[in-house]
């Protein structure tokens, strides 16, 4: 039997597999409540000083099929509780109890295999404190109101994770220097941008030209906004702005979704539904391969534009490569720098009011932050070893930056060395998978991204799998090279050096793209329903196609698409408006986090898990961030790197050629 006819066989029963029910609903209601808040709003307002705290409960617990060895189990630990409580309406309650009660109530520390608390030394001090006042107070009211509420005799240890005071003394002390720092830089970036708009209008010719009014005229950043590159290289691969516009929103929509089980909902049984089947989870598993995307088209443009550099001026030097390190800083550091700032201000942000998800939606990033933040100005954020990190979606700016170091290494030995470009590629592709499978049969991981509930309310930060194969930049960097291989093939072909229709490679991975994608899309839910032991050959096998069917499938589209004329799509995405939307795309996806933290903070009670709130969500924080990502790139953006450019890169220039 034909390999391909093999491979439309095993598509055709995963395409019936999708379309069978799911593998179980969890549309019960689960009690003891996962999620239970008091009024938040009625408890700061009623009481003084209107104390309220955020409870991690842990019971007693058997049975932990979350922690399947051989299986993926999306749900929520039944053993571990997240509430928030009044200390008020706590004290009223137990109150009530005579002494015997609560000492039959109090249940001492129950130890288990799991983390449960986010360890921060920042907040140590505070939190010792909180818990040597109201520990014992919160445990018995926790245990009473599981026998009150749900008739329950098993008794559950609680431990205090935060809490929120009215207290003048504790709020005024979250206005800091940090704080001082963000508003003045707002402040500074903002009016630098009127003043330099209104001497670009009405200024005189001399003073137009000054690279501060240039840098800073929202004008002539509208302009550079707009503008359309003409160069013979982006009319070939211009609709790589476009396709960076809607990898973006997908981007963002899953980060929309994965917040129904990161933050506290009203019904989590609607999130552990949802999750229950086959689709959402190949669906959820496409988060991997959205990375690989974005990385693969690095990969492109740095060896397509390298290529042709290299052939326009032969004798290049290393400061042909500095430059490009310096340039990518440059564009980086202001926008990533400053939103990293504000998430060290969080809820001190004039205008900011504590909600009842606020703790877990600005407080606890800040608390990381600024304990954390040094890893995220070093771009090594995405090495944490099992800490929650900081500004979350700042891992893959630390890879990305990791990889194209590297990248900019592998031109430098191509520039010195041209023969060694075949051999060494295809080396370097072969050694982060060696790597990432050594890892994953090492310690046992899944060959998929693992979607765990119970994981995901830490923001997956303690799941192994993503700080061993999903963040680190030593295995994933089989993509940049796999998208470098592409923009090298492109460059031979388009100079006539090669032809692939002569290629039998070329052909063989033709045909098996389509099949080896559907099947890479498609695998993911077998991970969810049926017991593979791990480690295994089944195991491992598939993790080296769920690693790079998406790599794959990207640089084959590319080939493809070079080698023949752009049709309706592809003119659409490299259009004017699709490219312009394509600059936004680094400064949304790096407010967009901080933004969705503050739209969390704004709901009056707890999240509701529906399609129609979900979506809601979705929308606003799609428009959003758009339309924020715009004043960024008009006031923040362009400004700094126009001066960063002038300041430095160009006057270094000039002096090396002065010295020549």
């Amino acid at each position: 039997m034909p390999l391909r006819c093999k491979l439309l066989s095993g598509i055709l029963w995963l395409v019936l597999h999708q379309a069978t029910i799911a593998v179980g609903s969890s549309g019960s209601e689960i009690v003891p409540p996962i999620f239970r808040y008091d009024d938040f709003k009625a408890c700061r307002q009623v009481n003084s000083p209107g104390e309220f705290c955020y409870v991690r409960i842990v019971l007693e617990s058997k049975e932990n099929d979350v922690d399947s060895p051989s299986r993926i189990v999306p749900n929520f630990r039944r053993n571990l509780l997240d509430w928030g409580m009044c200390i008020a309406d706590c004290q009223r309650e137990v109150g009530l109890l005579d002494e015997s009660e609560r000492e039959r109530l109090f249940q001492p520390k129950i130890e288990v295999n799991f983390t449960y608390m986010v360890p921060m030394a920042v907040t140590h001090e505070q939190l010792h404190n909180y818990q040597s006042k109201y520990g014992k107070l919160i445990n018995i009211c926790v245990n009473n109101r599981m026998e009150r509420d749900y008739q329950l005799s098993q008794h559950a240890y609680s431990q205090i994770e935060h809490c929120v005071t009215n207290d003048p003394l504790v709020t005024r002390s979250d206005f800091d220097w940090m704080t001082v720092t963000f508003l003045v830089i707002g402040v500074m970036l903002i009016g630098s941008a009127v003043g330099a708009s209104v001497v670009d209008l009405l200024g005189g010719a001399k003073v137009k030209d000054h690279i501060v009014v240039s840098a800073f005229s929202i004008r002539r950043n509208w302009a550079r906004l707009t503008e359309v590159n003409t160069s013979k290289i982006y009319k070939d691969i211009g609709y790589i702005d476009g396709l960076r516009v809607f990898i973006n929103v997908y981007v963002l929509l899953v980060h929309c979704i994965l917040v129904v089980g990161a933050v506290p909902t009203s019904d989590p049984s609607i999130a552990e539904g949802l999750l229950q089947y086959r689709v959402i989870q190949n669906i959820t598993a496409t988060a991997y391969q959205t990375v690989q995307f974005f990385i693969v088209i690095t990969g492109i443009l740095l060896m397509a534009n390298f290529m042709k550099d290299l052939e326009d001026k032969p004798q290049l030097s290393f400061e042909y490569f500095w430059k490009k390190i310096i340039n990518r800083w440059f564009r980086l550091c202001p926008v990533y720098y400053y939103f990293l700032l504000m998430s060290m201000v969080g809820h001190a942000l004039p205008g900011v009011e504590l909600g009842p998800l606020g703790y877990k939606a600005v407080v606890m990033e800040r608390n990381i932050c600024r304990e954390r933040g040094w890893k995220n100005i070093l771009f090594v954020s995405n090495l944490t070893n099992g800490f929650v990190p900081c500004f979350l979606q700042g891992w893959y700016l630390g890879a990305d930056q990791q990889m194209f170091l590297g990248a900019i290494l592998v031109l430098t030995v191509i520039w010195k060395y041209p023969k060694s470009i075949k051999p060494m590629l295809v080396v370097l592709l072969v050694i982060p998978n060696v790597i990432a499978t050594v890892i994953t049969y090492k310690l046992g991981l899944e060959s998929v991204i693992p979607i765990r509930l119970s994981e995901l309310k830490f923001l997956l930060s303690f799941e192994k799998w993503f700080f061993h194969i999903y963040q680190p930049s030593y295995v994933t960097a089989h993509s940049i090279i796999a998208g470098m291989i592409a923009g090298y093939l492109y460059h031979e072909t388009k100079r006539g050096r090669l032809n692939l229709d002569e290629s039998k490679l070329y052909a063989v991975l033709r045909k098996v793209t389509v099949p080896i994608t559907v099947i890479g899309f498609l695998s993911p839910c077998l991970f969810y329903e049926f017991d593979f032991p791990r480690p295994s050959w089944t195991v491992l096998l598939h993790s080296i196609l769920y690693r790079n069917y998406g790599a794959f499938a990207a640089c084959m589209c590319f080939i493809h698409f070079f080698r023949s004329q752009p049709g309706t799509i592809r003119r659409f995405l490299a259009s004017r408006p699709m490219a312009s939307l394509g600059k936004l795309s680094y400064s949304v996806y790096v407010l967009h986090v901080p933004l969705l933290r503050l739209m969390v903070n704004n709901m009056p009670t707890l999240m509701e898990a529906t399609v129609t709130s979900v979506g809601a969500l979705m929308l606003r924080l799609v428009v959003l961030s758009y339309a924020l990502g715009l004043v960024v790139y008009l006031v923040l953006e362009q400004p700094t790197f126009q001066l960063l450019k002038h300041y430095i890169l160009d006057r270094s220039s000039n002096k090396v050629k002065k010295a020549e």
